[in-house]
């Protein structure tokens, strides 16, 4: 209207439904991959931020308390962005907090979530629809407003937020509005994430019986019942363990949506980042000569990938290498080379240097030519046994692995909160560099992994964490990320799942 303030900032408004990050919708994960600084809801699972760019701001805020951050923020110039938990326009916490922005000059764009009404219930097995087939939702302050007989009456499934008031002022309204003690209840606590915790009674049991938490959302009904079937998510074989992983950024997707599919929660801190090498001239010269080469061995993926990106540099003919036979440490490097058309013929049945000598040892003669295009922090084992077999090796560094620093702050305060169930390592680097960061901001970083468990993807990686201290409670027996998954699944948290 005419004389009105045009808001001079736009800020999108988030809902991040239940917390599992597979549930985020497809406007909600690019809108976060286009953030320089999010302010979000304590609620909403960390599972969220790893669809953040490199560099981006994390600032927690609660509700209603972020307007004069926010402002801040977007005077500033940067592209701000506002995650809650839910559906925003369903919560009156947020709507108000969006009000509250427009006054500020600051337009809020909202990107619709799942809504908590529906996605908590089926993330605790429990069917509104089951029974009478009719249901109600409602908030306390609405109940308080209108009316606890009317939701009493009510002769389907009630879903009732408490909004921070304690479970059992919720049951002692219902019961006074002439409510059954017999009714079934379900009490959600954290629903939809890794900690969900599911109570169920009747309603008199929710004043005697009910460990008091904070409950999410309040269930009440024959469709409490639906439970004993259709429970799912705690039966998953990693529910309730949350997983550092450590690989470099951009390796992990795979990882994480594999244990998100089994009921677990991954959060990354890449202590490791991959780089073209420094000193090329070298790695140069022996692509140039690439004919000459009898055997090509290849010890990783990233191995692989930056070996052809290397050779388009150059405007190499991969046609070049024909003479040349391949060697792979494991199946994940084999299929690399294999989606490039090329013919893998040494595969080691164990996946690691020593086992690739053996498996070598067999088919090489002396004075044939090796190219090892490796990290340049890579073992000289390899290097070593082959010249020992009368080959000449030519060992270069194709890629650069150097430390990464971004993100430790966050994991030392989830270590300290006790988290964290399970640290993954995948390479003696990934440990060098993480131990290294945390001693660099705590100097007990020891104490910090009390209660945490271990887990390494072989025993050279198992061996260079305990050499730095760390105790090391499971190898995988497959060295791959399939069994990291599998050894987990294997070993219990140590944590005590809480039960309510």
């Amino acid at each position: 209207m005419k004389g009105e303030q045009v808001p001079e900032f736009v800020v999108p408004l988030v809902g991040a439904g239940p917390g599992d990050p597979d549930l985020l919708t497809l406007k909600g994960r690019d809108t976060l991959r286009q953030t320089d600084i999010l302010f979000y809801d304590p609620r909403v699972s960390p599972a969220l931020f790893q669809f953040l760019p490199e560099g981006a701001r994390q600032v927690p805020a609660e509700t209603g308390t972020a307007g004069p951050k926010i402002l801040q923020a977007c005077q500033s110039g940067h592209q701000v962005v506002r995650l809650v938990s839910g559906d925003p326009y369903l919560d009156p916490g947020t709507v108000s907090e969006a009000l509250e922005l427009a006054a500020m000059g600051i337009r809020t764009e909202p990107v619709p979530g799942l809504p908590m009404e529906t996605t908590l219930p089926a993330y605790a097995g429990i069917a509104p629809a089951f029974g009478a087939g009719n249901w109600m939702a409602c908030r306390f302050a609405e109940a308080e407003a209108f009316g606890w007989e009317g939701v009493a009456d009510f002769s389907g499934t009630r879903i009732i937020f408490p909004e921070g008031r304690g479970v059992q002022q919720v049951a002692g309204k219902l019961l006074r509005a002439g409510l059954s003690p017999d009714t079934p209840v379900a009490l959600i606590e954290k629903g939809g994430r890794m900690e969900q915790r599911v109570w169920t009674g009747s309603l008199d049991g929710v004043t005697t019986e009910y460990d008091p938490h904070s409950a999410t959302l309040f269930i009440l009904g024959e469709a409490v019942k639906s439970r004993e079937e259709l429970a799912w998510l705690e039966r998953k074989p990693l529910f309730g363990r949350r997983i550092l992983l450590t690989r470099a950024k951009g390796q992990n997707q795979s990882m994480a949506e594999k244990i998100r599919r089994l009921g677990g929660e991954a959060v990354e801190f890449p202590a490791i980042e991959f780089r073209p090498p420094r000193h090329q001239e070298v790695l140069d010269q022996a692509l140039r000569r690439l004919e000459a080469f009898d055997w090509v061995v290849f010890t990783s993926v990233n191995g692989v990938n930056f070996f052809f990106r290397h050779l388009n540099r150059l405007n190499i003919d991969i046609r070049q290498m024909h003479r040349a036979r391949l060697a792979a440490v494991g199946p994940r490097t084999a299929q690399a080379l294999e989606e490039k058309g090329l013919r893998v013929e040494i595969l080691p049945e164990a996946y690691q240097a020593e086992n690739l000598i053996e498996a070598l040892k067999p088919h090489v003669s002396p004075g044939e030519t090796v190219l090892l295009p490796r990290a340049n922090i890579a073992r000289k084992l390899l290097a070593t046994e082959l010249t020992a077999c009368g080959c000449q090796v030519t060992d270069v560094d194709v890629y650069d692995t150097v430390p990464g620093v971004q993100g430790i702050g966050e994991v030392v305060g989830m270590l300290k909160r006790g988290e964290l169930h399970f640290l993954t390592f995948t390479s003696s680097s990934t440990v060098r560099n993480f131990v290294k960061e945390l001693r660099r901001v705590e100097s007990g970083w020891k104490s910090l992994l009390d209660g945490v468990r271990v887990v390494c993807i072989g025993p050279i990686t198992a061996q260079t964490a305990e050499q730095y201290g760390v105790q090391v409670d499971a190898v995988a027996g497959i060295y791959t990320v399939d069994g990291l998954i599998e050894a987990m699944i294997q070993l219990p948290s140590s944590h005590e799942e809480e039960s309510i």
